[in-house]
This record gives structure tokens, C-alpha cells and sequence, in this order.
């Protein structure tokens, strides 16, 4: 199967390679006074009798310019504009297959630029900002910003939703220089009709500092401004449906924008596994435009149980500037959300052991039934103010608040059945179990940035700056305060089938109350080339437990699991930091390249003191970790053409034992298993890290992007289980292994998007993972050393035609291996294999019917079992109304009656195959009207 993927992949790629003979138009542009090269020159490709623009571009650095895929077999012009210059238009016509060079084309300067002053070219540079105007691009009526983007020079709207502007990943948006209604991308592109956008910018959104610092490591960020008026607006969706078997769904929201101010309502509610977490995923799974193949708010099929959910929400945003200005924002935002959910699961499985010397009796088996039923309720308020010096005058500054206050209510009801076969144990154990628990928790985060002054010095070589402004200051203080009660009934029959005297009813009521405080501050100095960080993290925990037991009809206090515990951490970690540049060379349209230097030197006092009324829980520890670290990056950048950077670190740290390791409290109830800890205190366990990292990227529109990561670890005095089968009981401590264990992960991917002909494009992501390490572990005081592996490979392709045609391929393949390095026999060895194939496509037969299908195929492999799943889900929408924004849904889900609960995993010395309940076939109808309107 893992033949037939690559097989497959090497066809597509081959079917891509022939695609690289491409029609093209080009040219130089040239001052006619000078004899220089015209940058930044505007190229625009109309149609003869047509207004708005076919293609445009903007000449490089050298005054070139590259149009790839122009139309053919029609009269065309090419114009040439730049303020200061007099239009040159070109006419023209290419066969098919043809290309064009119009050479060297000379633009000559007016004296009065009054005789020049024209309508907003298509695309010009304002400074460093790049600007599309909207209005030059003619669209379908209902056209959405997302739409415009595919028809702009160096933009890539990916298959998954990705934007690129010549290769460079633009992860944020902005409206009107402020944030839009959350923090994805997709609320805004697939939302704000394309009649109301003035302009789209483009830009690099790092401080001044930081472009002196390296000019090429650009971090786009992208700001559609409005048509005066039209930042009042208001958008949203409000649907229904409803299903066989009684399933439905509903969900609204309503979003409006009136002068500095941003506001939403949302509702969902749902018996078909869709889990919404947050108002941005219901936002954006519901937008205007239609989510096409990269819905992440569907029906889940492989998730346990059958989840019924409420959920209600609102968000107020507020600019408090109102300048519109991207490098000056300054906002108040709070979130508010209520969610309701009821989920009723089942499950069977059973387990192997794999390191037992017996075939007939080596598993246990268990069965259980589980309802839960929880309240959640969440509010987020969060103030930021952030000013980004642009010319290197003034010093960049943030600084920001936030809170998140979390409370909910959870009750369940659970009954499991455990069955033993073992050699030494073969017993069942019957528990049921009723829990309330009330949790109620405050985060917040405070934070204050002040950048540095970029270093400018005199003809000397002496700096102009003051001694303050080049101290960078950097200071946090965030934590979380929270307590939670609560209240446990449970009932448990253990029968011991070989020796009925250890057979044993219990009976028993739990409560609990815990208090928490978990608190850190950091602050961080630079000056120059030094640095000193500082961290200081606090934590405290009360808790207090009453186990009550029922003996001779009465419930009396059990004295073992009853106990009052406190645990106070206290971790403080200073560091001092150097950074130099050891190489850095700017050559103005040429290249740039550097490489740098960053050291330091830590250390972490950390005190973990508990105290308990169990006298074996009071544990006071102190261990005093130093932790160097040193890292080197390089970086190169070929103007115009590529960018690769690449950096190597080291680092040490230490992991410490907590005391539920050490010595963890027993509950009797399940006497099948048993956590002893240690006998011994342990020692921290080392950890060596060393990384290399790297990246190449093009920079055109359609450019190929690489990226490789290779970690390398090496433990030494780490911990694991050592198992102990004693009579009837499976006993479980840990122990410290005196040998290294060592782990080698690596990953690799490459990306990049095809332009196959004119609006068809298509995007490749492949990747590829893995990792190799050894573990001990000791079973009955005989030690394995098991080497584990897992190599996985990952490769998505996305083909899409304009908005009528989506086609999406997912491709998942794992392998995972286990081998017990000093086993004489192979019980103890394992391989499991796992493939996934989905393919998803959209079709727009026309402007109003659209049909949307999707298969998933699942196959699972192991040393014991395979199972096979294919999943089949399809759906017809039409819209309706002049606007287009009336839709009814006709969905199948499951439509071969595929899909299986069956799930395996697996650990050291154990194999688990199971299934649990889940969602199978329902067929549903949905209505939803999306109303929007932009400008009062």
C-alpha cells in the first residue's frame, strides 16, 4: 500500500512537470533620460473594450517584469505607469503557446506632474507598503475579499486557507488597521463583499529595529481598508436542520461594525458530534462564502459517544484610537461563552500482554457504560496598546492585559466490568460510580514591552544614542488562581475466582476541596549585546479529602485515603545572555546575509516541599539544575530570487520527580493494579537537547517552500515502570535507569503551488516524520531495552478553478515499530501500520447549486489485528434571493454504513483492540439565510 502511495505520488508530480512550458509576457522597463531601470513600475494587461484589469504585476529591482499564463487569442494592451513617467500602452495579441518579450521599453518623465494625475493604478508601491486597488478588478456581483486575492499578483491562497504573498506565509489580517471580529483570517476574506474594499496593503509588520536588524526575515501582515462608510456593516448566518433518527442542529450569529466598535451574538446547538470550542470556529465555518473542503465544524465521526451540545456566546471589540493606523493599535476586547454538553459513551476492550511467557491466560478484559453531563462558562477580557516606531525615532512598545475567568459544573455516571485471565490472577472487579465536581479558575496575563533604539553611530564610530534607549525592557507577571470541590460515590465487587477469601464489596463516598495558586513573573534586561532574564514561579496547592466507607451499616472515616496535603513550589531561574553577530552583509539588490552568535547561562533553585497527615507523603526536596545554552543561525537571501536560513542549538535542563511518582496514594477498590512508586529517592533526570534547523524559500508567487527540523536527546538517569506480577496483584513501581536512553526525531516538508493555466491552480504539501529511541523498563527483576521507531508520511494536494472547482487530496501513512533489544523470543516485538485516504471535492454547477462530497478511507494494521472503514459523505446546497444568501442543504453522512468504533493502541507490555459507540448514518435537510449589508 505504501508502494501504491508513492506510485501515485510520483504520477502527479510527473502530470505537474509537464506543465512548466508556460505562455508568458515580459520585458524590461528604462528611464529614457537616465538609462536606469524603472522599480516598482506598475504592468497591466486589459483586454481590448474591457475596463477593468486582466493581469497585472510590478517590475523587480532591476526593472523586469514576468507575467506567467496571459490570455491568448484576443486583442490585448499592455500599460506601463509610474508617478512621474507618461503612460506607454502596447498593443497585442498571442497564439496559443506563444510568449512575448518586449525588450527594452523606455518611459519618459514629465516636468509637471499635474499632467499625470490619473486613476489609482491596479497595483503601486506607497512606501514600503504595497497597494491593490479593489476597483480595477471586476468580480461576480457577489464577490468576496478572498475572490480578489486570487486575482492578484504574488498572492496564493492555498487549498487549506493558507495566504502567501511571494512566498511569504501572511498570517494575519486586518481591517482597517484593527482586528476583525477574532483572530481567523477566513472571518474576513470569505465575509466583506468585495464592493466594499478600497484597498488591500500588504506590508512587513516588524518594528524598525528589527528590519535594521535583518532587512530580508520579513513578517507580512495584510490590512483591507474600507470605502468610507462601509466599516458599518453587518454579517452573519442563522440556520437549522434536522435529520433521521432525530438528529438536528441549529446555529446564529449576527456580527455588526459600527464606528469603533465590533459586536457578536452566537448560538449553536447540535446531537451530531459537532464540538465547537470557540465563536471564531463557528464564524468561520459559516461564512458567505462557504467553507468548501476545509470545514473543521462537521459531524466527527471518530470521536467516542454521542455528544449533545449548547453553546452560547458573545464578543465586543473596541478601538480605542481610531486611527486606523497598522502600526498603531490600541483595543479592548471581551469574550463571553456558556456551553452545555451531554455525552453518553461505551466501550469494550481487550488487552494482551505481551511480555507473558503463557498464551492461555495473559488478558483482561473490561466493559463500560458512562454518561456526562457539564455546565461551562468562560469570559475573556483583554486590553492591548502597541506602537511600532516606523523610522527608528521614536522606541517600539506594547503592553497588554488579560483575563480569562473559567467556572463549570460536571456530573457523571459510569458502571465498568474488569475481567483477569491471568497465570496468577483471574478475578473480575465490578465498579460503579457517580461524581459531581465545581471548578472555578482566574488566569491572567500582564505584560510590558520597550525595544531597544536601533544603534546609529557618527563618522567615528561613536554612538549618537543615549544610554537608555538602548536598554531594552521586558517585563510579565501572569498565573492562575482556582479551586474545585468534589463528591464521589462509588460501589466495588472484586471476586477473586481462585481464592474466594479475597473477594470484597466496598462501598465508599469521596469529597474533595482543593485550593490552587500558580504564579510566575519574569524580567528581562538588554543592553547592547547583554542580557539578564530573571524567573520566578510560585505554587500552592490545599487539599483536603474525607473518604467515607460503609462497615457493619454504618459509614465510618477511611483513615488511609482521608488526609489533609499541602504543596508549595517555589522556583526562581536567573540568566545571562550574550548575542553578537559574527557575520553581516547588506548589498543593496543584491543580497544580504549573516550569521550570529547567542550564548547563556542559567540556573533554576527549585524547592518542592509537601506535607501531608499521611506521614509518607511528607517530602521535601531542593535541586539546583545549570542550564547552558548556546545557538548559531545563518541566514542568506538572494534579492528577489530565494531565502534560507538554518541554526544549530544546545541546551541542557533537568526533569524532577514529582511525589505522585514517588509515593502515590493507593485506593484498594481496584486491587487488580497497584502503584507502589519508589522505594528510594530519585535523582533529577538530565536532559541533553541539540537541534538543527532550516528553511528555504522562493520569493515569487508560486514558490517552493522547505523546511527540515533534527532534534537529538539524551537522557540520562531517566525514569520508567517496573512491572511486578505478584499473586493477584499487577504491581507498578518507578525506577531510575542508570543508562542513557537516547531519542532521534526529525521532520521534513515541502510546499509549493502550481499555476496549471489561468485560474487553475493547484497546492502540494508534503511532509514527512520520525522518530527513533530506546526505553527500559523491568518486568519481574528482568530488565528490556525496547527500541521504538515511527516513521510517518503526509502529503495534501488542493486543485482549485476560480470557485467552481475544489478538489482536495489527504494522504496519511504511518508505521510503527517495537523491538525488545535483549529478548530472546519476539513476544514482545510489534509493527502496527495505518493508512488514511480522504478525498474531498466541491462543484459549483452554477452561481446558485453547489454539491460537495467526501471520502475516508481508514485502514488500520497490526500483529494482531486489521480493520478497514470506508467513510462516504456527500451534500447538495442551492441558493437562494438576488444576494445569494438563502441556502438549503440536503447532507448523507456515512452513506455506506461504514464506519466502525474499533480502535487499538499500545504500550511497552501491553496491546489493547477495542470499540466504543459512535456516530453512524443519518441523512439531514438545513436551512440558512446569511444576512449582510455594508455601509448604513
Amino acid at each position: 500500500m505504501h508502494q501504491k502511495t508513492m506510485l501515485f505520488l510520483m504520477f502527479i508530480l510527473g502530470m505537474i512537470g509537464t506543465t512548466h512550458a508556460q505562455t508568458k509576457v515580459q520585458g524590461i522597463l528604462i528611464d529614457s533620460a537616465y538609462n536606469r531601470v524603472l522599480e516598482a513600475a506598475t504592468v497591466s494587461i486589459y483586454e481590448n473594450g474591457k475596463k477593468s484589469v486582466d493581469q497585472v504585476s510590478l517590475t523587480d529591482r532591476y526593472g523586469k517584469f514576468l507575467i506567467e499564463k496571459p490570455t491568448v487569442g484576443k486583442p490585448m494592451y499592455i500599460e506601463f505607469s509610474l508617478q512621474g513617467y507618461k503612460k506607454v500602452k502596447i498593443d497585442y495579441q498571442l497564439a496559443t503557446n506563444e510568449s512575448k518579450d518586449f525588450g527594452k521599453i523606455n518611459m519618459i518623465q514629465v516636468e509637471n506632474e499635474i499632467e499625470v494625475v490619473d486613476l489609482i493604478p491596479p497595483v503601486r508601491m506607497n512606501g514600503d507598503t504595497i497597494e491593490f486597488n479593489a476597483d480595477a478588478f471586476q468580480l461576480d456581483s457577489n464577490a468576496v475579499v478572498e475572490d480578489l486575492l486570487q486575482k492578484l499578483p504574488g498572492m496564493v491562497v492555498w487549498g487549506d486557507g493558507e495566504v502567501t504573498y511571494n512566498g511569504r506565509t501572511v498570517p494575519t489580517i486586518l481591517v482597517n488597521g484593527k482586528p476583525f471580529f477574532g483572530s481567523d483570517m477566513a472571518i474576513a476574506l470569505q465575509n466583506i463583499d468585495k464592493k466594499a474594499v478600497d484597498k488591500l496593503q500588504v506590508y512587513d509588520k516588524r518594528t524598525f529595529e528589527e528590519k535594521q536588524k535583518e532587512p530580508e526575515n520579513k513578517q507580512m501582515e495584510m490590512n483591507v481598508v474600507l470605502k468610507k462608510g462601509k466599516e458599518n456593516m453587518m454579517f452573519g448566518s442563522i440556520g437549522a436542520g434536522y435529520g433521521t433518527d432525530d438528529r438536528y442542529q441549529g446555529n446564529m450569529n449576527l456580527n455588526k461594525s459600527f464606528g469603533k466598535s465590533q459586536a457578536t451574538v452566537a448560538y449553536s446547538v447540535n446531537n451530531i458530534n459537532k464540538n465547537l470550542s470557540s465563536v471564531d470556529q463557528l464564524l468561520r465555518n459559516t461564512t458567505f462564502k462557504g467553507v468548501g473542503v476545509n470545514a473543521d465544524f462537521e459531524s466527527d465521526f471518530q470521536r467516542q459517544g454521542i455528544l449533545n451540545q449548547h453553546v452560547i456566546g458573545a464578543r465586543y471589540q473596541y478601538d480605542l484610537s481610531g486611527n486606523n493606523q497598522t502600526n498603531n493599535q490600541h483595543n479592548f476586547q471581551g469574550n463571553v461563552n456558556a456551553r452545555w454538553e451531554k455525552n453518553l459513551q461505551e466501550n469494550e476492550s481487550q488487552t494482551i500482554l505481551l511480555t507473558s511467557e503463557s498464551t492461555d491466560h495473559n488478558s483482561r478484559s473490561s466493559k463500560s457504560n458512562a454518561e456526562y453531563d457539564s455546565r461551562h462558562q468562560t469570559g475573556n477580557f483583554n486590553y492591548s496598546r502597541r506602537k511600532n516606531s516606523s523610522n527608528g525615532e521614536e522606541r517600539s512598545f506594547n503592553y497588554s492585559a488579560d483575563i480569562n475567568l473559567r467556572n463549570s459544573h460536571s456530573e457523571s455516571i459510569s458502571s465498568n466490568l474488569y475481567l483477569y485471565d491471568y497465570l496468577e490472577n483471574q478475578s473480575s472487579n465490578s465498579l460503579e460510580n457517580s461524581n459531581t465536581s465545581l471548578n472555578s479558575a482566574m488566569d491572567f496575563n500582564l505584560r510590558y514591552n520597550l525595544n531597544q533604539k536601533w544603534k546609529v553611530k557618527d563618522g567615528d564610530g561613536k554612538s549618537l544614542n543615549k544610554t537608555f534607549d538602548l536598554i531594552g525592557f521586558d517585563f510579565g507577571l501572569w498565573g492562575s488562581i482556582g479551586s474545585s470541590n468534589g463528591e464521589n460515590f462509588m460501589l466495588g465487587n472484586y471476586k477473586n475466582f481462585t481464592d474466594p477469601e479475597l473477594n470484597k464489596e466496598s462501598n465508599r463516598r469521596y469529597n474533595s476541596s482543593n485550593d490552587s495558586k500558580d504564579i510566575s513573573a519574569d524580567m528581562n534586561l538588554s543592553y547592547d549585546k547583554f542580557g539578564l532574564k530573571q524567573r520566578l514561579n510560585y505554587k500552592k496547592s490545599d487539599f483536603d479529602q474525607v473518604v467515607n466507607e460503609l462497615f457493619a451499616g454504618e459509614m465510618i472515616e477511611n483513615g488511609s485515603l482521608t488526609h489533609v496535603s499541602s504543596s508549595n513550589q517555589l522556583e526562581y531561574e536567573p540568566t545571562l545572555t550574550y548575542n553578537t553577530s559574527l557575520q553581516s552583509k547588506y548589498l543593496n539588490g543584491r543580497y544580504s546575509k549573516s550569521i550570529s552568535l547567542s550564548l547563556s547561562m542559567g540556573a533554576r533553585f527549585f524547592r518542592d516541599d509537601q506535607t501531608s497527615t499521611l506521614d509518607y507523603r511528607n517530602l521535601l526536596q531542593n535541586f539546583t539544575t545549570f542550564k547552558p545554552n548556546i545557538s548559531l543561525n545563518q541566514s542568506f537571501s538572494r534579492m528577489d530570487k530565494y531565502y534560507l536560513g538554518n541554526s544549530f542549538s544546545y541546551n541542557y535542563n533537568e526533569e524532577y520527580p514529582s511525589l505522585d511518582r514517588l509515593r502515590p496514594i493507593y485506593d484498594d477498590i481496584n486491587p487488580g493494579i497497584r502503584y507502589y512508586g519508589s522505594r528510594y529517592l530519585l535523582k533529577a533526570t538530565g536532559v541533553h537537547a541539540f537541534s538543527l534547523n532550516g528553511n528555504y524559500n522562493e520569493m515569487k508567487q508560486y514558490s517552493a517552500r522547505i523546511n527540515y527540523n533534527v532534534n537529538y536527546r539524551i537522557y540520562k538517569d531517566g525514569l520508567t515502570d517496573s512491572l511486578v506480577f505478584e499473586g493477584p496483584e499487577q504491581q507498578v513501581y518507578t525506577s531510575q535507569v542508570p543508562q542513557s536512553q537516547h531519542l532521534v526525531s526529525y521532520y521534513l516538508s515541502f510546499a509549493k503551488p502550481f499555476l496549471l493555466k489561468k485560474d487553475h491552480t493547484l497546492t502540494l504539501n508534503v511532509s514527512n516524520n520520525g522518530s527513533w529511541g530506546n526505553k527500559y523498563q523491568y518486568v519481574d527483576d528482568f530488565m528490556q531495552e525496547m527500541i521504538n521507531r515511527n516513521l510517518s508520511f503526509q502529503m495534501n494536494m488542493n486543485y482549485t478553478f476560480l470557485n467552481k472547482l475544489q478538489v482536495a487530496m489527504k494522504n496519511n501513512f504511518g508505521i510503527y515499530s517495537r523491538t525488545d533489544k535483549k529478548a530472546e523470543n519476539s513476544n514482545n516485538d510489534y509493527t502496527s501500520k495505518n493508512w488514511t485516504l480522504g478525498l474531498a471535492t466541491a462543484y459549483m454547477l452554477t452561481k446558485r447549486w453547489t454539491i460537495n462530497t467526501s471520502l475516508d478511507n481508514r485502514t488500520n494494521f497490526s500483529k494482531f489485528q486489521d480493520n478497514k472503514a470506508l467513510i462516504w459523505n456527500a451534500n447538495m446546497t442551492y441558493r437562494m434571493l438576488k444576494g445569494n444568501n438563502l441556502e438549503v442543504k440536503v447532507a448523507a453522512l456515512d452513506l455506506l454504513k461504514q464506519n466502525k468504533g474499533f480502535y487499538f493502541y499500545d504500550s511497552v507490555t501491553e496491546f489493547t483492540s477495542g470499540t466504543r459507540n459512535i456516530l453512524t448514518q443519518y441523512y439531514m435537510v438545513s436551512l440558512s439565510y446569511m444576512p449582510r449589508k455594508f455601509g448604513k
